[in-house]
């Protein structure tokens, strides 16, 4: 009996470190592609450095970012951490 155990330890370990590690992982990588795939012009964004902008011009793996009037950076397209919900109706 020991020794059933033993062998069988090692495979429901690796299940177990699937479920919780990697499967997680693999869902939140997805998650970020369908938000970078729905990008569009005009998007309120956070990159993962802290910088919120809103998207003028998207060019393939390219952003176009403006930071402030007049003040455009470019990124890149893997550098956005979330898309920034904005609705005025919450401020009223």
């Amino acid at each position: 009996m020991g020794h059933v155990m033993g062998i069988l330890f090692i495979p429901i370990l690796l299940l177990l470190m699937y479920f919780m590690i990697l499967r997680p992982q693999q869902k939140v990588r997805k998650e970020q592609a369908q938000m970078l795939a729905a990008l569009d012009v005009g998007d309120d964004i956070l990159t993962d450095s802290g910088i919120y902008g809103t998207v003028s011009d998207l060019d393939g793996g390219t952003v176009f970012l403006m930071i402030a009037d007049g003040i455009e950076i470019k990124i890149s397209k893997s550098n956005i951490a979330k898309l920034i919900s904005y609705d005025p109706a919450d401020e009223a």
